[in-house]
């Protein structure tokens, strides 16, 4: 039952505020507030829906002869038709256990609509005020999501003959819609569509569902397949008087972001007499929209001041940006082959560039001879500044492949890793043959002219593997062996004969 009490039409020209407290487990301000709606939660029925009879429950109706609105309810033992699991999707109440269906594109371009309608306990009064809501979600089998979700306030009961009407629509401006009109896409949540209404006078009807055609009403595709249409649930409707209670400020969620990330502050509601935002307290941003897109570059927070019905209020709302993770760019490595005092030196130098650094510590660089279990050969301080660049140089190589990479370290202990760079170092070569990387993992690179042929001999003499015909570069696979010590025999085109030591870890 709704235990909102009914109060006097005369009480509410007398007197200035007016809250009314009742216990309900949710936090909806038409459980909090004289509601003018009956059945607003759609809680109330007198047979519990099912697939053949989904009519609206009391005092609800059906404002369109082809198509009725569809309750749904958990009371229906049906699977496929109760709530959550309600015949296009799943999707809990947002108060209690029951909703209600509609479709407000029902199949694309074919113009058919349902409207949802209800008389009000009293009639509005004349420049009164008053705080109106709903709440929508769309289904989830729906192929489009679109605007033009609505509410319409009428003197008289509305009705439209959606068969016989050329357009097959309730033609109206409907006085409720979000700030905007955008195109609602949340499958998951509950969206409030809301707005501030001053009354002509008389106006005892409300009606919900979209009065436009499928022309003048934007949708976007949300899926590839479902329904060609939109249909949305809706929850919990509420017309309160704005005499009875100060509709207070909402600037959002506290909020965290990533830098370069945009976040929506604010509402969509309608009709606020007076909007001013501030942005760190001091700078006025915005005096028009009750809620916009903001991208701020550090945490910022933002104060909105309304006035509504002469209440004012404000609220706050903080937006922590968490800055762009340390990127590493441009990673260059350079071999340095030269001669000093008749000795020939191998160095590799690395360079780097980095981006978005904020709270660096240090960078360690760190090398392995394959590509795994790397070790800190170097570390230099970070410069934390706008554009960084960075040099190191490993005057100690290993012979063969090395492999490289950069680890960040912040202040706080927080570690990143750049891509890993490459460069195959071969050594010196001896009796005019190359063994790298020596020890060995994995694999092994035995480089020479006109060898002929090549064994690997175990430690007992025995010949393990024999390659004939050998290519200038020969690789061979590592994994084969255990791990020891072994004699690479290569024999060249000449019938010379040289041996190298191995190592296989």
């Amino acid at each position: 039952m709704n235990l909102v009490t009914k109060i006097s039409k005369e009480w509410f020209c007398t007197k200035p505020f007016l809250l009314i407290t009742l216990f309900f487990y949710n936090n909806s301000i038409a459980q909090t507030q004289y509601n003018l709606v009956k059945n607003y939660s759609f809680e109330d029925y007198v047979v519990c829906p099912s697939a053949n009879n989904p009519a609206p429950p009391p005092p609800w109706y059906s404002a369109g002869k082809a198509y009725t609105a569809t309750y749904i309810n958990a009371c229906n033992p049906d699977l496929s038709y109760t709530v959550p699991t309600n015949g296009s999707g799943y999707q809990y109440a947002r108060t209690g256990n029951g909703y209600i269906g509609l479709y407000f594109i029902n199949g694309l371009n074919q113009n058919n609509r349902n409207y949802l309608q209800a008389k009000l306990k009293d009639s509005l009064y004349n420049q009164h005020s008053y705080y109106i809501e709903f709440f929508a979600n769309l289904g989830n089998t729906q192929k489009y999501a679109c605007n033009n979700v609505g509410l319409l306030l009428t003197n008289n009961a509305v009705y439209v003959d959606t068969l016989a009407h050329p357009l097959g629509v309730l033609p109206a401006n409907p006085q409720i819609l979000n700030y905007g009109n955008p195109v609602i896409t949340d499958t998951l949540n509950w969206v409030k569509v809301s707005a501030i209404y001053k009354a002509q006078g008389g106006e005892q009807y409300i009606t919900i569902g979209n009065f436009k055609t499928d022309a003048q009403t934007s949708y976007k595709q949300v899926q590839p397949t479902g329904y060609n249409g939109s249909a949305y649930f809706i929850d919990d409707v509420s017309v309160i008087p704005l005499d009875s209670f100060c509709l207070k400020a909402d600037a959002g969620r506290d909020t965290t972001i990533a830098q370069g990330d945009s976040v929506f502050i604010g509402s969509y509601t309608n009709g606020l007499d007076s909007v001013k935002w501030f942005v760190n307290g001091t700078t006025l941003i915005d005096s028009i929209r009750p809620g916009f897109w903001v991208k701020p570059n550090a945490s910022t927070f933002y104060i909105l001041q309304q006035v509504v019905n002469g209440c004012y209020s404000a609220d706050t709302v903080y937006i922590n940006v968490n800055p762009l993770p340390l990127t590493v760019v441009d990673y260059k490595l350079l071999i340095i082959d030269e001669t000093r005092n008749g000795i020939n030196q191998k160095q590799v130098t690395n360079n780097w560039t980095t981006a978005n650094e904020i709270n660096v510590s240090h960078f360690n660089i760190q090398r392995s001879i394959y590509g795994k279990d790397f070790t800190t050969i170097g570390k230099i301080k970070a410069q934390n500044k706008l554009a960084n660049e960075y040099s190191f140089i490993d005057e100690t190589p290993n012979d063969g492949l090395n492999y490289y990479k950069i680890e960040s370290v912040d202040f706080d202990g927080r570690k990143q890793y750049s891509e890993t760079r490459i460069l195959n170092f071969k050594p010196q070569t001896f009796n005019g043959i190359s063994i790298y990387p020596n020890p060995a993992k994995d694999l092994v690179s035995i480089d020479s002219k006109g060898i002929q042929q090549i064994k690997i001999i175990n430690q007992l003499g025995q010949t393990l593997m024999q390659i004939n015909n050998s290519t200038e570069h020969q690789t061979i696979n590592t994994k084969q062996f255990t791990k020891g010590l072994y004699i690479v025999q290569c024999t060249t085109n000449k019938g010379e004969i040289n041996t190298q030591k191995l190592i296989i870890e």
